[in-house]
This record gives structure tokens, sequence and C-alpha cells, in this order.
């Protein structure tokens, strides 16, 4: 409501419009104890967009027509959530708290909550709004933190100035220091029924606040034994027994005063049967805890970790920094704000001692969440739907809990070897490009490296993608892929969580054609990490138990894809029309029943014998680095019995599909478990170049604002409404999406509506206008990254899709500049006009079952009702995407664009049997490993 209109900018979309004309962002969130109010421009304009932002919180308007539009936002909003677990069970937490306690209430809020049942009680909710705020929103509650390229003087200035206007307030700030749980609540099991098909045990503990220590951080100590994942972990101890996919667990701060600790134990089949012997084992692992006693060496090494972490912090964006700093400032002194929760400064094992007094199975809440409790439960919440059962838990079991003996299983993780102690930053020398050259390129591996020049941190990003084209050939070969990544990373992960507490992170991830390895964190010992990880790659064995725990929750979650938000449904189902090789959920489904121990085994040896790999270093790396990782990436091809290098003609890419000139298709769906629908239109606007994806861009953000005010706010369509652009597989598209009560035909015709009126909407564009939009764009794209890790995505995007553009933004910017209004009103009327002679529109309508009310929407809607029929806009029905495909062309494969600085920086031997260097297979191995 805050941003609808003040005194002196009356409009309502006056910011809006003023933040996307200035290439910003701007959003809100609402937590318990407070509201976080953010925004942005990447302009020089910031005085103004501080003078409109500071009105907000002394000149608000609050209007009546306003207020009804937000309630029906908030309304739609909550219907989106309603079918998703994780707010049903964050409600669930406040509802089964003690009565009135102020936790215990609705979370968000619904039309019925907000108007209907105020206006039955004759209470005006301007009123309202207006009290609330003249009561809560005082100036000495209120944290502002401003970052700007101006000095420290000029922004206080400009702040004091703009923000003075701010009234202090007889009001304290609240604290709540009465238990959200009390006798009744603890000691207490809840059973619930879920949406999805989902197993968890989540186990709450209450705390004393722990704000007061932040500089000892006692917590910390406790969430990185309860998190390790090490072989004498719960994780581990769990996982072996066949009980758990894996546990995660932290404290959770809820308000000023309300603290808990939550350990969330993702449940296997068998698991759920256990649930009261995982609790014990948790009791187990409490009892070891206690009985070692604060680890001052443990301690230590938590506090040099995050030290590190911390002096080698990268550079975050600006505006996610400044909205984790405002809530910071509530919490803990000023003079602390930027380094609480980063420096541990001081040690007191009586806090963490204290703190495992807690731990006890009277202070303790479990919640169990299953679809086999269907049939078991007696409540029913009233905001959600969602089905449980309190039941206080039997003394004998809580006594079984108290008196848990030692077990042998448990120990605290050993000394962390992975702490880097080195951190040297490497020469540059004559290794000046900004940008990834080719380090080394054969029939098997190419290797891109670029030593960082401009942040110059000890940290390292190293990426790996093994290429073959035998997984995209049928559903099978996606399905033993993926189930092979997920096999690993949980086998492994005993050992990378030990290098993720050192700020050493790797993962493997599936994909289309075979799978990827990201390395990154500090380089000191990277190549120890890099070296087990494919050691471990070519020697994994298959678990034929675990294999079939891993497929059954790979089941479950192909299964749950059709519960997932008609949006996503509605983009889903476009990307798999388009693109060439694409696998449903249902498909894949098919094809995954009986992939035993030995498919796996037998599809990843074939795999690993007949591939091709690109790999890229970019940090703190140099030629040695890059020689290591070769070293080991060959050994991993020439260990392979029967290997042999892909032929060029197998060295295929995703294509996208074709639509025809003046095509229009729909795809329908029906979703059973949403009360919204959604409509997505995608209108494909042709194969990528330079001037093409300027165009796109530069329309999508002439229109973004318009596109949200009309459909969103005005015609109140729903919650979910985006104007979106991009590439898929190359080719370029612009789209518009919205999930909406309203049925999809509806929703329909009024995407199609609102097309219509972008003609006039460029028309009208004065020069101005259009050029302050070109200025938007060319600033967000010339943005130069803010750390290491945000260059590293950016090559790593090209180099995945092959498109090796490491220039873009540059390149770029410069086509920007040639682009006339001229070129948009033809591009607009050839491609996105309903009577453009090169428009291609794929429509998608997610339909829900719940809700087929377009009669209802007739009488009751406020918009034109004449357009109710799709057939006037001639779209033809998909019955079959098969057949779909079958029937179109394919776009060619996008050019690649490789820079002529980027031929390799040696040429080195291209024999299977040479490594780096000269140094034959085989031979003077210990001595290379050194290096």
């Amino acid at each position: 409501m805050l941003i609808m209109g003040t005194k002196k900018y009356p409009g309502e979309n006056e910011f809006s419009q003023f933040i996307a004309k200035n290439g910003g962002y701007y959003s809100a969130y609402t937590a318990i104890d407070h509201t976080n109010y953010y925004c942005s421009s990447k302009t020089d304009e910031l005085r103004p967009l501080l003078d409109r932002f500071s009105r907000f919180f002394f000149e608000p308007l609050f209007t009546a027509s306003s207020a009804e539009k937000e309630i029906n936002a908030i309304n739609s909003e909550h219907e989106k959530n309603k079918a998703d677990d994780n707010w049903r069970l964050e409600q669930l937490k406040r509802s089964l708290s003690v009565p009135n306690h102020p936790f215990n209430m609705f979370g968000t809020g619904t039309k019925q909550t907000l108007w209907d049942i105020p206006k039955k009680k004759k209470i005006k909710i301007c009123r309202k709004l207006l009290k609330f705020y003249s009561k809560w929103y005082s100036s000495h509650l209120m944290n502002l933190a401003v970052l700007g390229k101006e000095d420290l003087t000029t922004l206080e200035d400009m702040v004091v100035s703009l923000f003075k206007h701010i009234k202090k307030k007889n009001i304290n700030l609240p604290t709540w220091t009465d238990p959200i749980y009390k006798k009744e609540q603890l000691a207490t099991k809840t059973i619930v029924v879920p949406i999805k098909d989902i197993r968890q045990l989540i186990v709450n503990f209450l705390l004393k606040d722990q704000q007061p220590f932040y500089k000892a951080m006692p917590i910390d100590y406790l969430n990185a034994l309860f998190g390790d994942k090490g072989p004498t972990s719960i994780s581990a101890i769990l996982m072996k027994k066949g009980w758990s996919t894996g546990v995660l667990a932290n404290n959770i701060v809820e308000a000023r005063g309300i603290e808990y600790y939550e350990i969330y134990v993702e449940l296997t089949e068998v698991g759920l049967d256990h649930v009261d012997d995982i609790v014990k084992l948790i009791f187990q692992y409490v009892i070891m805890l206690k009985r070692n006693g604060p680890e001052p060496w443990f301690h230590e090494e938590t506090k040099v970790i995050k030290a590190i972490e911390f002096y080698f912090k990268d550079k975050e964006s600006p505006l996610p920094y400044v909205c984790t700093i405002t809530p910071r400032m509530i919490r803990y002194k000023i003079r602390d704000c930027l380094i609480a929760e980063h420096l541990i400064e001081e040690w007191k094992p009586e806090l963490i001692t204290e703190l495992m007094t807690y731990f006890t199975p009277d202070n303790m809440r479990i919640t169990v969440v299953s679809k086999t409790y269907q049939n078991q439960t007696y409540a029913v919440d009233p905001y959600y739907g969602t089905r449980y059962s309190v039941l206080k838990i039997p003394e004998k079991t809580l006594n079984n809990w108290r008196n848990a003996k030692v077990s042998e299983d448990f120990k605290i993780p050993s000394r962390n070897e992975y702490i880097a102690n080195k951190f040297s930053i490497v020469p540059i020398g004559y290794n000046k490009s900004k940008i990834p050259q080719i380090f080394y390129s054969s029939s098997i591996i190419r290797c891109w490296l670029n030593t960082d020049t401009v942040f110059r941190l000890p940290k390292a990003y190293i990426s790996v993608e093994f290429y073959s084209p035998i997984v995209a050939i049928d559903p099978l070969n996606c399905n033993i892929m993926d189930i092979f990544v997920r096999l690993f990373n949980e086998d492994f992960s005993q050992h990378t969580c030990v290098a993720n507490r050192a700020i050493l992170h790797s993962k493997i991830k599936s994909r289309i054609f075979g799978f990827n390895i990201k390395f990154d964190g500090f380089n000191h010992k990277m190549h120890h990490l890099v070296r087990r990880t494919i050691a471990k790659l070519l020697a994994f064995k298959i678990d034929p138990k675990r294999l079939e725990i891993i497929k059954e929750e790979k089941i479950r979650e192909l299964n749950n894809i059709k519960m997932e938000q008609p949006y996503l449904s509605a983009m889903r189902y476009s990307s798999l029309i388009l693109s060439e090789v694409a696998w449903s959920p249902f498909e894949l489904l098919r094809f995954i029943d009986n992939i035993n121990a030995n498919d796996v085994r037998h599809f990843i040896d074939k795999f690993l014998s007949h591939m091709f790999i690109e790999a890229m270093l970019y940090g703190n790396v140099d030629k040695q680095m890059a020689s290591i990782l070769i070293y080991e990436l060959k050994r991993a091809c020439l260990t392979c019995v029967g290997f042999r290098p892909l032929l060029p003609q197998e060295m295929i890419r995703s294509r996208e599909v074709e639509m025809d000139d003046g095509e229009s298709k729909l795809y329908e769906r029906v979703s059973y478990f949403h009360s919204s629908s959604c409509v997505y239109v995608n209108l494909q606007c042709g194969i990528q170049s330079t001037k093409d994806n300027m165009v796109v861009s530069l329309f999508k953000q002439i229109i973004e604002e318009s596109c949200y005010n009309i459909l969103r706010t005005q015609e109140q369509l729903g919650y979910v409404v985006m104007s979106l652009s991009g590439k898929s597989n190359g080719v370029l598209y612009v789209g518009i999406l919205v999930q909406s009560s309203h049925s999809p035909t509806f929703v329909h015709t009024r995407i199609e509506n609102y097309l219509s009126t972008v003609e006039e909407l460029l028309n009208d564009l004065s020069e101005d206008d259009f050029s302050k939009n070109k200025d938007s764009l060319s600033i967000k794209l010339a943005e130069k990254p803010k750390s290491q890790s945000e260059q590293a995505a950016i090559f790593r995007s090209e180099i995945k899709n092959h498109y090796y553009n490491f220039n873009r933004a540059k390149i770029e910017v410069e086509e920007l500049r040639s682009i006339t209004k001229s070129d948009i009103i033809d591009f607009y009327n050839e491609k996105i006009s309903r009577t453009g002679s090169k428009r291609r529109k794929l429509a998608v309508h997610i339909k829900s079952s719940m809700n087929d009310a377009i009669d209802k929407l007739k009488s009751t809607s406020n918009l034109p009702a004449d357009k109710y029929s799709l057939a006037i806009m001639n779209v033809q029905k998909i019955k079959d995407i098969i057949e779909f495909k079958k029937s179109h062309r394919l776009y060619p494969v996008p050019k690649s664009f490789i820079p002529i600085e980027t031929t390799p920086i040696k040429l080195l031997n291209d024999d299977p049997d040479i490594l780096y260097y000269g140094i034959p297979h085989g031979r003077r191995r210990n001595e290379f490993s050194t290096l």
C-alpha cells in the first residue's frame, strides 16, 4: 500500500514507472516482527529515488481503491500458496502454539479475513491501515541503509534532508519473552497429511533467545556439529541404516525473543516406521556432545573458517547487501552490524553447555509428515485445509529417550584438512586477458583458462562438463544418469561436507547430455579435492540398497511434479514442446522401475569410455593448476577400458522446434491440486544474433512496467504476472505469463488485448523516454560483475551453452546504441502483433479443475466480456506433442562466437599417451602430483 501513491507523487504506478525507467528494482517483505522495504536504481538518480522512497513513511495516501486491489493481490498470493506444503507446515507451527500468544495467528491473509469480515463488522479498512501505520511507523523503530557512489558526507546530508520528516512516536520496540510452546504443547507428536508425496521428520527444541551472545556464537558451534555429514554423524548413521536420505539442522529466529532449534530429517519408506528410533539416535548424539563437552579446538576451527571467509569475502550485489543490513541493525549494536554473524570474537564454553540443556524430550515437539496418515487425523487447519492430529508422546517413550545410552557410532568430526592457510595471489604475468583462453584442446578435452586480474582473491572456480550423446537418446538413459549422480553425491557427501565447511565446495549435477562437476572456494587445497573427486568417480561402487532408496525418491519427485505451481507447469510444457530433446515426467516414470545396479554400472562405464570433456578454470589459477586438472581428466579417460573420442558428428547440440510464420498453437493441461489456472503466451522471435538479442531485450524493457501495471494492478488478473524474454537453444522469445483464478480462456484474451495496446504504447513513446529505456538497459548490461563468483557464472554460462561470447556485454551494449525506435516498432508489427507476418505463438493453458467458472466471471468481472472465444484468435490445439514435433522443422544450431584471442595459449601434443609438459602416462606420477 505504501508505494501506491503519496501526496507529492499520487499516481498508483508512479514509483514503479520511475524504477523501470532507471533500470532498478523494488520490493518488500513482511516478517513476523519487521517489514523490510528496498529499492535500487542503476542510474545516477539516487536523490529522486530517495525522495520518492522516503515519502512512503510520512505521507502515504492509503486510498480505498488501492486497498481493495492489494487485498485482492494478497488473496491471490494465498491461493497460490494453499497447496504448498512449506506454507502449510509454517502455519501449523503458529496454530499449535500457546493460544492467544501473538505468534498464534494467521501468517498472511485472504480477502475474507481482510475485506469481507471487516465489512460485515462495519470496520473501515483504510482507517485500520492508518491506525496501524500511525502507531508503528516511528522514526526510532526504523533503520535505513543507503549505498551509493557518493561520499559519506553527501549521502548523510541527502538522507537527513529527505527522511527527517518521519515522526518519532510514543511506542517501544516489542520483544516476546513468553514461550510460544508450554507444557501442553511440548512432548507432542503432530502427524500431518501433505499435498505432495513427501516424508519428513521435524524435531524442534525451544531455545533461549541467542541474540545477546552474538559475539560468541555458541549456536554456530552446534550448527557445525548437527550439520556434519561425516562417517560418525547423525546423517551418515541414518543413511547407513536406510532410514533417511538427508538431514538438515539449524536454529530458527522467528522474532525478537522467539527462537528454536530445528532438526529436519528426510525419511525413507523404512525410516517412517522408525521415527522413535531416529529421535532416540538424536538424543544419543546429544549425550555424546554433553559427555565430550565444548571442544576448544573445534571452536577455534569454526572461528578461523568464519574469519577467512569474512576477510576474503566477495563483494555482494548492492541491493541484497543493504537489504540484509537493516534487520541486523535491529538485532545488534550499530558498530557490529557489518561483522555480526561473520566474526566470532569470544570463547564462552558455558554458553554451549547451557544450549545443550534445552535438548531434552520434555522441551521438544515432533512433526511427522506423510501421505500414510491419510485416515488417521482428526483436525483441519482453517486457513490451508491441512489435515493433522496432535498426540501426547507416551511417558514410556519419553523415558526411553531420557535414558538413552551412549552410542559408539557417534563422534565429533576430525580436524579439517581442507582449511586454507596460504592465501598468496598468483602473478598475472603475461596472461592479462580479461576473458578465458583455450589452454588445451584435443579430441577428448578442451580447457579454458582465465587468471582473475580484477578481484585478486585467493579463490578459484572450476567447471567440468562431461558430454556424451548417449544420455539424451531416451528417458531410460536420462534416468540412469540422474540416479548415478544422486548416488555419487550422497556417498561422497561424507567427504565433501568437510571441504564445504572449509569454504571449498564441489557438486555434481546431471544434464541432458551428461553431467557437470563444479568446484569453487579457496584455491589453496582445491587440487586435493579435484583429485579425490575424479578418483572416486572412476572407482565408485553402486550400492543396490541405496539405489533402490534413491530410485524411490526420484519416482516420488516425478509424481510430485503434477502438484507444482501452475505457472511452473506452464513454462515446463512450453519448453517440452519446443525443445528437440526433452522428456516429460510421465515419460521418465515409464522407464525407471526396472533400473538396477548393473544397469547403472554398465551405462556409466559406457559413458566414461566414450565422451568429450570441456573444462573452465577461473580465478586465482595459473597454468600449473590447469595442468593438474588436465592430467587428472586425461587419466580419467585413459584408464577407461576401450576409451575412444567422440566423432565430430557426435558432438550434437540440442535444437529448438521452429514454428511457421503465422502459426498459433495451444496446449492444454488440467491441474487437480491448485485453485488457480495459468496462461503462458510464448512468441518465438527467431534465432539469436547480436542485434536481435538487443531488440528483444529492449522491447521487454519497454513493456515490463505497463504489462505488470495493467494485467496485475489494474485488471487484477492474479498475483503472478510476468513479462519474459530470453533464448532457448539459441532461439529468442518474448513471453507473458499470468496465474489467475479466472478461466484460462478469459486470461488469454486479456493478454492478447494487452499486446494490442502495445502498438499505441510504442507510437506514443517520446524519443526522450525511448532513450531513457535504452540507457537503462545499457546500464544493466554493462554493469560489471561485483564478485569473482558472478564473473565465473558468466563465463560458465557461455561455455555450457556453447556460445563462447565472453565479451557479450560490451558487444551488445555497442549494438544497442544503434537500435532505433523504428526497429522496435518493426519488431512488434512483424513478430508480436496479432496481425504480424512472422508471428509464431505457442500458448499453454494450465486449467484448474477446482475453479471452472467462466460464466460466473462474465457476470462478475468488470472487464469486457466480448472476447471469450479463442476461435477469433485462430488458435489450433496441440493434441499430441510428438506429432507436433514431427511436423515441424528444427532451427539451425546457433553459431558459436569464439573471439580470435582465444587461440590456445600453448598448443599441446594430442597423442593420448602423452600428458602435459611431455609427461608420459604412468611415469613420474608422484612427482607430477606434488607440483
